[in-house]
């Protein structure tokens, strides 16, 4: 099982195709008005959150009136689905290891994967927040979509520590549901302390969260209970 777990592990550098169905093509300037306005919405919905937005807050930050912008989107929720897909498609870079990672321990890739997590979360703090602040006002439709989508982060933690418990590495009593869920609820909560000035910057934020993570579950040197 550990076998199959590293060798599914490693994921291609192509990126997720356009979703077919949500968007038609667009000229070239249509599509960079486009970006802006997804670019503005994120801000602002970060700034004031979601419900609080209106579409006439969002064509003012693009300078345009609010009619015009009926031509990109039906609904406010359509800006909201575009941020919370664009945010996934950014953190599914995450679940990418190279050969030699894949290859590796369990607390080896736990500890990789956790950097790689953290690190974007630096860069797309904005995004990253909103997509995982509002992400459950979306129509049921659009919301099941996106919950199977974050599905497959959770099961690639969990193929981690599966591993970990294989090799030995881990408490074979651990409950690999619970565990992936701390884990996540670790990395996506930061943004609610974190500063950038404060005595931990958010690469070394991730290293202690693996250290965290991988002693909490009996790593490096888990040597099974007495009499277990």
């Amino acid at each position: 099982m550990a076998n199959d777990a590293r060798t599914t592990a490693v994921r291609s550098t192509t990126r997720r195709q356009p979703r077919s169905g949500e968007r038609k093509p667009r000229a070239k300037n249509h599509e960079d008005r486009w970006a802006d306005i997804i670019e503005r919405a994120g801000t602002i919905f970060y700034q004031k959150g979601y419900e609080a937005t209106s579409l006439q807050d969002i064509a003012d930050a693009v300078g345009m009136l609010k009619g015009s912008i009926y031509y990109y989107i039906k609904t406010k929720e359509d800006l909201l689905y575009e941020l919370v897909t664009r945010a996934q498609d950014m953190f599914e870079a995450t679940l990418e290891e190279g050969e030699e990672t894949a290859q590796s321990p369990a607390p080896v890739r736990l500890r990789a994967f956790i950097g790689r997590w953290m690190a974007l979360t630096s860069r797309e703090r904005e995004w990253g927040l909103v997509a995982e602040r509002e992400f459950t006002r979306l129509s049921r439709r659009r919301l099941k979509r996106v919950i199977e989508r974050r599905d497959e982060f959770s099961s690639y933690v969990k193929d981690i520590i599966r591993q970990g418990i294989d090799e030995g590495a881990f408490d074979p009593a651990t409950d690999e549901s619970v565990a992936a869920t701390a884990i996540f609820e670790l990395m996506k909560t930061s943004h609610l302390w974190h500063r950038p000035s404060g005595p931990l910057t958010m690469a070394e934020l991730g290293d202690w969260y693996a250290t965290f993570a991988i002693r909490g579950l009996g790593g490096p040197r888990w040597r099974g209970r007495k009499g277990g």
